[in-house]
């Protein structure tokens, strides 16, 4: 587990960024549109991922004359988040703006269009006063830490076209393999099948958990004429994630920057070549969602089901960040260059970065039980190879076809 350091201000990612290089990467991120007319401009102050003040400004930058803050921080305790949705949009864009451009503790501009699309518009570093986590949070830290997941795979007849999940393995998020709802227009639509398998301490166990979903699962999608398909894109235009989930460890930049860095980075250095298409709507460094029961998801990551064997690195990859989030001071994620080449699918460049990843990870206590996952995933990175999103994942899996 990390230790008091998590807290540390970690180095910028550079020298102060100008307005045009901070827009640069936010429209990368898709995180930034064109102004449009009679947008909303609202400023958000958050500190280490948590929401500390939102209010409604002017196009010069000032509050609305007489306007109370929506919400903000007293007594040093966060606010709650409004009911509203579409604040709570707000608020997840301007902290993901400012991870984005290496801004742990600052305000956000956030322009809010009267089609409800959100967009940044600005940012800049502020001091504010550190702000006390919820009990529950605290109580949160202080469990063993588990790690849980809810990847996706797809269903694809002969015509390369998908076939619903819906109908064989029903609507809904309840469950512990169903399908993922997906808005089509105005229409919501389950083409996605999910697994929700029951948290576990380590890669094996998880893994295990997995393959019993899947089995199930077999015995409820009963035609043969099916391929079941994992990765980051293996139908054009339909992306799929392998999110995670940690409990047992608390949420910083640090540690995003540490996900990014070493599970990230090193999954697209395997993924198919189709799965560059994934970026930016999904697969943005840094995603994560704060989860009700406690802990954190991390989103960015494709889905790795591909293979039990990417899925279990996959797993160790979160787990040691997670373990050694104290240990592990060499962030790629920090440096331009490999965020630039992992938005761009640029590989050559990316892969830069490995023998790094490798050496901080082999330097700390937690590796030598997580190196057989881990090992076979850098050995493919270094070999130039990926997985192959059109191969049907029962078979390395061991699913019996129906």
């Amino acid at each position: 587990m990390a230790g008091n350091r998590l807290d540390r201000p970690e180095k910028q990612i550079e020298a102060e960024l100008t307005d045009q290089e901070m827009r640069a990467r936010w429209q990368r991120a898709g995180l930034y549109r064109e102004m449009q007319e009679d947008e909303r401009l609202y400023r958000v102050s958050a500190a280490d991922l948590a929401f500390a003040e939102l209010k409604r400004i002017n196009r010069n930058g000032r509050p609305l004359s007489g306007a109370e803050p929506i919400a903000a921080s007293a007594g040093g305790v966060a606010p709650d988040w409004p009911l509203d949705p579409v604040l709570r949009r707000v608020i997840r864009r301007a902290i993901a703006g400012l991870y984005a451009v290496g801004i742990d503790i600052g305000d956000a501009d956030v322009a809010l269009g009267t089609d409800g699309r959100v967009s940044m518009r600005g940012a800049r570093r502020r001091r504010l006063a550190p702000l006390q986590m919820p009990e529950a949070e605290v109580l949160q830290q202080d469990a063993k830490l588990l790690i849980g997941a809810d990847p996706e795979f797809v269903l694809i007849r002969p015509d390369g076209k998908v076939a619903p999940a819906s109908r064989y393995l029903g609507e809904g998020v309840g469950g512990a393999a169903g399908s993922d709802a997906m808005l089509v227009g105005r229409r919501l639509v389950y083409p996605v099948a999910e697994l929700r398998p029951e948290p576990a301490e380590g890669p094996a166990g998880l893994t295990a958990n997995i393959r019993r979903l899947l089995l199930r699962a077999a015995g409820l999608v009963r035609d043969p004429s099916l391929r079941w398909a994992a990765g980051a894109m293996p139908v054009p235009g339909l992306a799929l994630g392998g999110h995670i989930h940690l409990s047992g460890v608390r949420l910083t930049p640090r540690l995003l920057r540490l996900l990014d860095s070493y599970a990230a980075f090193p999954l697209a250095l395997v993924e198919d070549p189709a799965g560059r298409g994934r970026r930016p709507r999904y697969g943005v460094l840094g995603d994560y969602r704060q989860q009700p029961h406690g802990g954190f998801e991390y989103r960015t990551l494709p889905s790795w089901l591909v293979s039990p064997a990417a899925t279990k690195a996959a797993f160790a990859l979160a787990l040691l960040c997670a373990r050694e989030a104290d240990a592990l001071d060499d962030i790629p994620a920090l440096d331009e260059r490999y965020v630039a080449a992992y938005y761009a699918g640029d590989r050559a460049e990316l892969a830069g970065c490995l023998e790094r990843i490798a050496a901080a990870m082999s330097a700390t206590a937690s590796y030598a039980a997580l190196a057989p996952y881990i090992e076979p995933l850098l050995d493919a990175a270094r070999r130039g190879a990926t997985w192959d999103e059109r191969a049907d994942i029962r078979v390395k899996w061991r699913i019996p076809r129906s």
